[in-house]
């Protein structure tokens, strides 16, 4: 009986990282994934406001090169968590007065 459950195991088993490891290795599918993941972060900054200063070192920092993965993981993440905060800020703001908004998004 283990010997049919470890059989069956090493059939079953797949890396966490099998899908990162095939962009890594084929440089074209790396770089439609790399467009798409750029595309998604541009849009997040606009919609997130955030600096231009950013953007452009970002932009300039990072043209498409498979190390540079970790970095836009790490960006869609922060910017993913800031769209959330800022989604639950805007909705439990207080009642606005007058003109002025409740709270900045570049705040």
């Amino acid at each position: 009986v283990l010997e049919l459950e470890a059989n069956d195991n090493t059939g079953n088993e797949t890396a966490p990282d099998e899908n990162s490891s095939d962009i890594r290795n084929s440089p074209a599918s790396w770089h439609i994934f790399f467009d798409n993941q750029r595309k998604q972060i541009i849009q997040l900054w606009d919609l997130c406001q955030v600096s231009i200063i950013h953007r452009t070192q970002f932009y300039l920092l990072f043209k498409g090169d498979p190390a540079d993965q970790i970095y836009l993981e790490v960006e869609m993440r922060r910017l993913t968590w800031l769209q959330q905060h800022l989604a639950e800020l805007g909705n439990a703001s207080p009642a606005q007065v007058g003109d002025e908004p409740a709270i900045s998004l570049s705040s």
